[in-house]
C-alpha cells in the first residue's frame, strides 16, 4: 500500500512553522491551496499574454510582407524605366551631325609686315578706330592763396558735312561762339570726309582766348562757326558743337596748391588710368572685332584744377583712347592668306588671339586719328578654325537620303570631316524639318 507523501500539514494554531522541510533537495513552506477563481484569473492572463504576442507577430510579419511587396515594385519600375529609356534611344527619331572643323596652326613672325587701310579697297586689311575717353579725379587740399588769371577750356566736336574729302585745320585756328567770344585749338587736326550723307567728325579741346569766369559756358550743344573760313563755301559746311562744357576760367584770389604736390597727384592719376585702358577698350569692341593691346593709342590731358571753398582743390586726368579694331573673320583670312600656301575658302577665326603680339611699325610717329594707314606685326603660335553655316547645313540635309551627307558636305570647304547619326536605327533620311537635325561642332583636340 502506497504511502502518503504529505497528509494534513498544519502547524498548530498560533504558530507559523518557518523550519524548511527537506524533499529531495528541495523546500516547501506556506503552501496554502488555490482557489478556482485565482485558477481562472491565471489562465486569462496567460491567454491574453498569448494574443498579445500573436498579434505583435502577425504586424510583423505584415510589415516584412509590406516591404517584400515595395521592393518589388520599385524594382519593377526601375526595370520599366531603363527598358523605355533603351527603346526610346534606339527608335526614337533624333538625327545628331558631328562635325570636325578644319583647323590649321601657324607660327607668325615679327619680320612679317602687314598694312591695313582705313578706306581699304577690295582684297586690303581694312581697320575702324575706337574711341573712348575715361577720366580719373582727386581732392587734395590748397597750400596758400594767390591773385589768378585762368583760361577756361573744354571739349568741341568740329564737323565736315562738305564732302567726303577730309580737311586740315592748323594750330590756333579759331572757333567762335555764339555771343562773339572766341576760343582755339592748340595743335593741327583733320577733320574726316564725309561717309554717304554722314558728317565727319572729330573731338578736339578748345581754350578760351582770354581769362575769366565769362568766357565759360556750360550749355552742351552749343554751336560755334569757323571765323577762317568766312567768303569760302565751307563757312557753312564746318561748324562745332559743344560737347563738355566750357569751364574754369577765372580772374581774382583765389586758393593755390603745391606745385609738386600737384604734379605727384596728378601722375598717381595718370597711372590709374593706364590700368584701365585695356578694359575700357574691351568693353566698346564688339564681338565681330579683334583689338590687340599693341593697337591701342592712349593721349592724357590735365584738366583745369577746380577749387571747393578756401581750402580744397581737385585735380582732374582724363585719357583719350583710340584702339584699332579689325574685323576677325578679315584679319584671320590675311593671316591664313600670308601664312598658308592654298587656305580654304570660308570664314575663319583665330582661335587664341591673345597668344599672338601686335606691334604698330613707328608707333610714336603715327598719327593715329588723321593717318589713312597704319603698318604693324603680329608674333606668335596660333590656330585657325574655318567656321561652318550650322543653320544653312541643317537645310541643305532636310529630307535627303544619308548617303547625301559627303555631297552636301562639298559645299563647305570649313568641314573636314563629319559623321550622321540617325534614328530610328532602320530610317536612311534626314528628318523632314531642321528643329529634328542636331549639330555638334567637335574641334581635332
Amino acid at each position: 500500500m502506497g504511502r502518503t507523501m504529505f497528509d494534513d500539514i498544519k502547524p498548530p494554531e498560533g504558530e507559523e512553522d518557518s523550519k524548511e522541510v527537506p524533499s529531495g533537495g528541495h523546500s516547501i513552506r506556506d503552501v496554502t491551496p488555490v482557489t478556482t477563481q485565482e485558477r481562472q484569473t491565471r489562465r486569462a492572463r496567460r491567454a491574453e499574454r498569448r494574443t498579445l504576442a500573436n498579434a505583435v507577430g502577425i504586424d510583423n510579419r505584415n510589415r516584412k510582407t509590406s516591404n517584400g511587396k515595395f521592393a518589388v515594385w520599385a524594382i519593377a519600375i526601375l526595370v520599366l524605366v531603363v527598358a523605355f529609356s533603351a527603346v526610346g534611344f534606339v527608335f526614337i527619331g533624333k538625327t545628331t551631325i558631328t562635325i570636325v572643323p578644319q583647323q590649321e596652326e601657324v607660327n607668325l613672325s615679327a619680320n612679317v609686315v602687314y598694312t591695313a587701310y582705313r578706306d581699304a579697297e577690295e582684297g586690303e586689311l581694312s581697320y575702324t578706330l575706337l574711341t573712348y575717353t575715361i577720366e580719373s579725379t582727386d581732392n587734395i587740399a590748397a597750400t596758400g592763396r594767390e591773385t589768378v588769371e585762368e583760361k577756361a577750356s573744354g571739349r568741341i566736336v568740329v564737323y565736315n558735312n562738305h564732302g567726303p574729302a577730309p580737311q586740315r585745320l592748323i594750330k590756333n585756328t579759331r572757333f567762335e561762339a555764339p555771343n562773339g567770344e572766341i576760343y582755339r585749338v592748340r595743335n593741327s587736326f583733320v577733320v574726316p570726309g564725309m561717309s554717304g550723307d554722314t558728317p565727319g567728325s572729330i573731338e578736339i579741346t578748345v581754350y578760351a582766348d582770354k581769362p575769366g569766369e565769362d568766357q565759360n559756358i556750360s550749355d552742351v550743344g552749343t554751336r560755334f562757326t569757323i571765323p577762317g573760313l568766312k567768303g569760302d563755301p565751307r563757312y557753312d559746311t564746318f561748324y562745332a558743337e559743344l560737347k563738355e562744357p566750357i569751364t574754369g576760367g577765372f580772374v581774382g584770389e583765389r586758393a593755390i596748391v603745391d606745385e609738386d604736390i600737384l604734379n605727384a597727384v596728378r601722375t598717381q592719376l595718370r597711372s590709374q588710368l593706364r590700368d584701365q585702358v585695356e578694359s575700357a577698350v574691351a568693353e566698346q569692341a564688339s564681338e565681330t572685332t579683334e583689338v590687340f593691346a599693341g593697337g591701342i593709342f592712349t593721349t592724357f590731358e590735365s584738366m583745369q584744377v577746380t577749387y571747393s571753398g578756401n581750402d580744397t582743390a581737385t585735380v582732374r586726368e582724363v585719357a583719350r583712347i583710340n584702339a584699332v579694331a579689325f574685323e576677325k573673320n578679315e584679319l584671320a583670312r590675311m593671316l591664313a592668306t600670308a601664312a598658308l600656301a592654298n587656305p580654304e575658302d570660308g570664314d575663319i577665326l583665330i582661335d587664341n588671339p591673345e597668344n599672338l603680339t601686335m606691334k604698330i611699325v613707328n608707333k610714336d610717329g603715327v598719327d593715329i586719328v588723321d593717318d589713312a594707314l597704319i603698318q604693324f606685326t603680329l608674333e606668335g603660335r596660333s590656330t585657325l578654325t574655318w567656321q561652318v553655316d550650322i543653320e544653312g547645313l541643317k537645310q541643305d540635309l532636310v529630307g535627303k537620303n544619308s548617303g547625301a551627307l559627303n555631297t552636301v558636305m562639298s559645299g563647305y570647304p570649313g568641314i573636314k570631316s563629319a559623321q550622321a547619326t540617325i534614328r530610328p536605327f532602320w530610317k536612311s533620311e534626314f528628318p523632314s524639318e531642321t528643329g529634328g537635325i542636331s549639330v555638334e561642332v567637335v574641334p581635332e583636340s
